[in-house]
């Protein structure tokens, strides 16, 4: 009896399934705790195979990283231009896919390793950058919609109780926050 041939899958298909297993283990368990043995389990493939297409287990974790600031982004481009929109898409979007935020804690609680903490740092400035360009917010605007989103993603992936409270508190904030003429802080 013939053993079936094992079909290779295209470069770029593994590439995308081992990001995704790398996902849920990097935002399980972060940069350190994290072993590259585990994700190729996940996938089906060997370690060796995994650094060979990224390089390093620190290449893969910034591969996640970067892909979880994009989704941000992507959010934001597509959301209403004014703060609470924003807030309300960034809201959406961790409800909806988890693992985006935990990424996103785990690339700040690995910034002691410093590429880690220049990429962090560059995505997050880029962000700060976005919600200016896309509500007009000033600096102090841009902070306190990070600070808000804090509450925001601590909220939503604890799942604390009191989510909701935490989203008008939020929102309240942000329509306080927002810049003359947003049409949100025009509705406060």
């Amino acid at each position: 009896m013939s053993r079936p041939v094992a079909v290779r899958k295209p470069a770029s298909e593994r590439r995308a399934e081992i990001m995704r297993a790398a996902d849920a283990e990097f935002a399980a368990n972060g940069l350190a705790g994290t072993r590259l043995e585990a994700i190729a389990a996940r996938v089906g493939v060997s370690h060796p195979r995994i650094v060979q297409m990224f390089g390093s287990k620190r290449s893969l974790f910034l591969d996640v990283t970067h892909a979880a600031f994009d989704q941000i982004e992507a959010a934001f481009a597509d959301a209403e231009p004014s703060l609470t929109g924003l807030g309300d898409a960034y809201r959406s979007l961790l409800q909806r896919e988890p693992t985006i935020g935990l990424v996103m804690l785990q690339g700040y609680a690995a910034a002691a390793d410093e590429p880690v903490r220049e990429a962090v740092r560059e995505r997050q400035l880029r962000l700060q950058e976005a919600i200016a360009g896309l509500t007009g917010a000033d600096a102090m605007q841009v902070r306190t919609f990070f600070a808000t989103g804090l509450v925001f993603t601590v909220s939503t992936l604890l799942e604390l109780p009191d989510q909701r409270a935490d989203a008008e508190w939020g929102a309240w904030l942000l329509r306080l926050a927002a810049p003359p003429g947003d049409s949100d802080s025009d509705s406060g």
